[in-house]
């Protein structure tokens, strides 16, 4: 026989093993026939030579099992048995087998799940050549402290003309643009305009077609546009034809030049979110279009910052030699341009603007998860080595009859890796549903969230996890076994059937390790929680609820914005007086407002002064403008402390006039009355006709600016928000505010159309993310801690079931059983309890970031969850204890 033909014999036996035994036994009963004819020939009598033929080959089953052994199936005969017998084990202790498998399950699927997040967003790449060459270049303002501003663009020009350490310097302006196709209707669109050397810094290619060139990224190029690789599929159905083609973008005709993969916008979002202030753009999914910025001095002067700007290190550079290299350059132009007075530059890796804020969250939920993967795994330890000893007896019995250590060693791996295959594939299983939850519920800041999926890499860490669980839990209750005396257990002599005094100390060993994660778990998750409940009870300035938020662009093909008749932008200002006319007509409506900016956005600063008092000026901060319509401060309940709001008498006609927060009122005018002072920006002096309260416009956490209000008619804005408030249920009013928009212009692209609340909300989403995530990692912990304390006692009371007999014949009582029961809980409790405050004390350190307003020392934390975790530990085992006591003692004792 050939070795192919061999191995496809051996092949055959495996996958037919009904034909392979009735093979084998034929085979065996011809040799055996042969033999015993060959016996009778030599003179044997029949009888005799079958007797004597048996006892050569051992029987007809015997030769089999040599004939299988020798073609190589024999072990995979004992392994299925194994296999076998560890089902029927399993399935006759059903509630061990299940408590086993959902713990395993709980630990290795939150284990993958959270592994395929931070694998996902962390440790790959992002689709650039050589990320981690990519720097922020950001703008400083040493008079108002910020470090994060875009820049300006001939600060742009003369960094890309004068860095020694940037070989190439691009920037981005984010935007809202609407996007007709074909003739069908308009959509918003997020669009980003970018230099032409932007793809060639990132390092990416297009799909298709080609970048942008340096002719057409000149003021008045030609309206040119790469498509994002999402829009390309959706709406063109990944057609390599588009190429050419013409859309709408802001009604303006644009030619299609070629197609960005979805890679190249990674980062944008967290971009703008880091930004001092923002650009009008909302993220929601891939970038769109991509335009070319088109930008000149005339367009973008020095005294204004609208660009996100980045460049890649030159070849030996560092972030270290970049920002000396342009901090230099920063300081030239500031000697030289008086538009430059007090800004610099801040050379910030790539890595850690993107990565920088998400890190620390997903950090702190590795770390949670790998605690629970512990618990779990201790918990079942525990399980296995008490019903591994109990065991004791059966593996004595069974060596007694014959059966070999490697044989018993075999059949109790085989049992663990059928229960570890149970806890992984259920595993598996609630990766994927934690995953899907992760994606949904998840932060939209955190990057590349919602691509996350449970890949080879989770899939080959599960298994990983599972294979190395299995072999540990599979050793457990051998070693247990053998460790035993086997004459002893035989005879149920002494403690030969319970556990050895090393055993003991394991086993207490375990609990005191899950007690000290549960304790270290729960005081993570409840400094969270409260650091939450601070952020709620903060006071942003404003009242979300009964408020809903629509935004619109308006195109400037139709609403153009002729400065040299500013303020008088006639079809803007007709638009927005028509539309609050509209939305203030909308049943149940209160009040309506437009602004700029919603209460959440940023929106823009700029220099400004006080009249008269000039000098001081040079080293103020700039200011957050907010441009808002007058019904604004009733719409978002913002109290007015002192003057006046605005009327319909401040249009573009009257008297240039301006509110103040109180920030800006304390900061600048201590504790003089504003109202009556005059300020000036954009070299126009406007009258404070009143004071209002602080927003919150960078967050909950943040400290509100100083800002001042100006009356939307006064500096008419093509980005919009509408705000209506109303007593009833806010979401109604979503359809009649798009059909109020659509009356006026059916060809604007409305979007973020939501409860103001639901805005409010998106702010807080990582805080509440991480509150959700570790509360419920800490509640299973918590669980799984109980369900191992609960089965570690009773085991433990089970076993002194003949010493508790003596006592209570000797005259204990019930009460004095439960506290001996107890006494040795509470020990372990308490150095569990101790081990675990020692532990969150050092650990909480990684939370500082994602907390506000509680130490990460807080006493009340530090003391309340350690005593709760301690009182359910006691509790989980009130119940073997006093089992132990109702225990007849004649019964204990015959036990």
């Amino acid at each position: 026989m050939t070795f192919i033909a061999a191995i496809a014999r051996r092949l055959g036996a495996l996958f037919d093993r009904r034909r392979a035994d009735r093979e084998f036994d034929e085979e065996a009963q011809f040799h055996l026939d042969m033999l015993s004819q060959r016996l009778e020939r030599e003179g044997a009598a029949p009888h005799e030579a079958r007797r004597r033929a048996r006892a050569h080959f051992g029987g007809v089953r015997g030769l089999g099992d040599d004939m299988r052994e020798a073609r190589g199936t024999l072990f995979i005969d004992d392994l299925a048995r194994d296999v076998r017998f560890g089902v029927r084990q399993l399935l006759a202790h059903p509630v061990f087998t299940a408590v086993v498998t959902v713990t395993l399950a709980l630990g290795i699927g939150a284990t993958s799940a959270i592994f395929s997040v931070v694998d996902h967003v962390l440790l790959r790449p992002a689709a650039f050549a050589e990320p981690e060459r990519l720097v922020m270049l950001w703008g400083t303002d040493s008079a108002s402290g910020t470090t994060r501003e875009p820049i300006a663009w001939p600060d742009l020009v003369d960094f890309r003309a004068r860095s020694r350490t940037i070989t190439s310097a691009a920037a981005i302006i984010g935007a809202q643009a609407s996007l007709a196709i074909a003739g069908a209707e308009p959509s918003r669109a997020t669009i980003v305009a970018a230099t032409s050397n932007t793809f060639q810094t990132l390092g990416v290619r297009p799909l298709i077609g080609r970048a942008f060139t340096d002719a057409e990224d000149v003021p008045g190029g030609p309206a040119v546009a790469l498509i994002g690789e999402s829009l390309w599929r959706v709406r063109f159905g990944a057609d390599a034809g588009v190429i050419g083609r013409t859309i709408l973008v802001d009604e303006a005709q644009t030619q299609i030049i070629g197609v960005v993969p979805d890679g190249a916008d990674f980062g944008i979002d967290q971009m703008n979110q880091r930004a001092a202030y923002h650009q009008p753009y909302t993220p929601a999914g891939p970038v769109d279009l991509w335009v070319p910025v088109q930008g000149d001095p005339q367009r973008y002067p020095r005294s204004t910052h609208p660009l996100l700007a980045f460049g890649r290190l030159a070849p030996g550079a560092t972030v270290v030699t970049a920002q000396s290299d342009l901090g230099a350059i920063a300081a030239e132009l500031e000697r030289t341009y008086p538009e430059n007075a007090a800004r610099g530059v801040h050379v910030e890796s790539f890595d850690d603007v993107v990565l920088g804020p998400s890190r620390p969250l997903l950090n702190v939920l590795l770390a949670a998860v790998a605690l629970l993967l512990v618990v779990a795994t201790v918990n079942v330890a525990n399980l296995l080595l008490a019903r591994g000893t109990a065991r004791v007896r059966e593996v004595a019995l069974r060596g007694a009859l014959g059966a070999s250590s490697v044989r018993l060693t075999r059949q109790f791996i085989a049992e663990g890796a059928v229960l570890v295959g149970l806890g992984t594939m259920a595993g598996l299983g609630a990766a994927w549903f934690v995953l899907r939850l992760l994606r949904t519920y998840g932060p939209a800041d955190v990057p590349r969230l919602d691509g996350a999926s449970l890949d080879w890499r989770a899939v080959a860490l599960t298994f990983l996890v599972g294979a190395v669980v299995g072999l540990i839990f599979g050793l457990v209750p051998v070693v247990s076994a053998f460790r035993s005396d086997t004459m002893a257990v035989l005879k149920g002599e002494g403690n030969a059937t319970g556990m050895s005094r090393g055993g003991v100390r394991l086993r207490d060993g375990l609990v005191v390790v899950q007690l000290t994660l549960c304790v270290a778990l729960a005081i993570c998750a409840s400094l969270v929680t409260r650091s939450f409940a601070q952020v709620m009870r903060i006071d942003p300035g404003f009242t979300s609820a009964g408020v809903l938020k629509a935004q619109y662009v308006l195109p400037s093909a139709r609403y153009p914005r002729d400065f040299a008749q500013f303020p008088r932008f006639v079809e803007i200002t007709q638009f927005t007086d028509r539309l609050l006319a509209q939305a203030a007509a909308i049943p149940g409506v209160q009040s309506a407002a437009i602004a700029a900016a919603h209460p959440l956005d940023a929106g823009f600063t700029n220099s400004w002064r006080v009249v008269g008092r000039e000098a001081e000026a040079s080293g103020w901060p700039e200011i957050s403008l907010r441009l808002v319509s007058p019904g604004y401060f009733e719409t978002m309940g913002l109290a007015r402390t002192s003057g006046r709001g605005f009327g319909a008498g401040d249009d573009a006609s009257g008297p240039a006039v301006a509110l103040i927060n109180e920030t800006a009122a304390r900061r600048f005018f201590g504790g003089a009355d504003p109202v009556g002072q005059e300020i000036e920006f954009w070299g126009i002096r406007r009258r404070v006709v009143g004071v209002v309260a602080d927003e919150r416009i960078h967050g909950l956490t943040t400290a509100a600016p100083p800002a001042a209000y100006v009356p939307l008619a006064q500096i008419p804005s093509a980005t919009g928000v509408l705000l209506v408030r109303t007593r009833g249920d806010v979401s109604t009013l979503a359809a009649p505010v798009r059909g109020a928009i659509a009356a006026i212009d059916p060809q604007l692209a409305v979007f973020g159309i939501e409860p103001f609340s639901a805005t409010l909300a998106d702010t807080l989403a990582q805080r509440k993310f991480a509150m959700f995530v570790l509360g419920a990692f800490a509640l299973v912990t918590i669980v799984l801690a109980v369900v191992g304390v609960h089965g570690v006692v009773s085991y433990a009371a089970v076993q002194r079931t003949r010493e508790i007999g003596i006592r209570q014949a000797l005259g204990a009582t019930r009460l004095e059983v439960i506290g001996l029961v107890l006494r040795g809980t509470a020990l372990l409790a308490l150095v569990g309890v101790a081990a675990g405050v020692a532990a969150a004390a050092a650990g909480s350190g990684v939370l500082a970031s994602l907390l506000y307003g509680v130490s990460r020392f807080d006493p009340l934390t530090f003391v309340v969850v350690p005593l709760a975790v301690a009182g359910v530990a006691l509790l989980s085992s009130w119940l073997p204890a006093r089992r132990a006591a109702v225990t007849s003692p004649l019964v204990a004792i015959r036990s």
